[in-house]
């Protein structure tokens, strides 16, 4: 064999090692990222991941100008509720608390106060909007409160975790990074839609014949 075939050879072969690694590194890439987007895709959401008391769970829906928008939230309290003799005058106002995300109109109303930081102006004024508290068990509201003319007044990103727990144990207990929010309205009523299905059920009974009844029960 002459010094150029095998030189040839040697080249030949260096080539195809780099056309192999290429190629295995971009398998690994690919792989990679579908499983980066599989994680992200299969990432549990919403108050199924948690555990409540008897499963009652607050869920908000927001009454944007520029849309609706409702979300699971982890913790609700209400900071000021109407009560007492001066409960006409007092000004409703209540915290949540959540995991980050999917609330981009209501990060939209924190980010304004914190840009604008005006409430008093018209514009601010014309931001307002409207909240709907239920505190859902199955499926279905058994206690609610609706909010009118909301703002954000106060708005923080945290961390929570159990201390030196989070570091000691290897990381098992966990840290939860957490939007909060405070809000102020203008207006407060409390619901009650147990009472409402109940009334509605009574209703329907009186409204109907003894033989529609008895048809109903055969």
């Amino acid at each position: 064999m002459s010094a150029k075939t095998a030189s040839m050879m040697k080249n030949k072969t260096i080539t195809t090692s780099v056309i192999a690694a290429i190629a295995i590194t971009s398998i690994a890439l690919v792989f990679g990222l579908s499983q980066t987007q599989n994680i992200a895709a299969d990432t549990p959401q919403g108050n199924s991941v948690y555990v409540f008391a008897e499963g009652v769970n607050p869920q908000i829906t927001f009454g944007f100008r520029d849309g609706t928008e409702v979300s699971d939230f982890q913790a609700f309290t209400q900071t000021n509720a109407l009560s007492g003799a001066n409960g006409i005058a007092t000004q409703p106002e209540f915290t949540l608390v959540k995991v980050p995300g999917n609330t981009p109109l209501l990060y939209k109303a924190a980010d304004e106060l914190l840009v604008k930081g005006k409430r008093g102006s018209i514009e601010w004024q014309y931001n307002r909007f409207d909240a709907k508290v239920d505190l859902v068990q199955a499926g279905e509201p058994v206690r609610s409160f609706k909010y009118t003319g909301c703002e954000v007044t106060s708005y923080r990103v945290y961390t929570d975790w159990d201390k030196e727990e989070g570091y000691t144990t290897g990381g098992k207990t966990g840290f939860a990074v957490q939007d909060e929010f405070k809000l102020l309205c203008q207006g407060f009523f409390p619901l009650n839609p147990q009472l409402d299905q109940m009334n509605d059920v009574t209703s329907e009974y009186k409204t109907k014949s003894t033989l529609d009844l008895k048809q109903e029960n055969n």
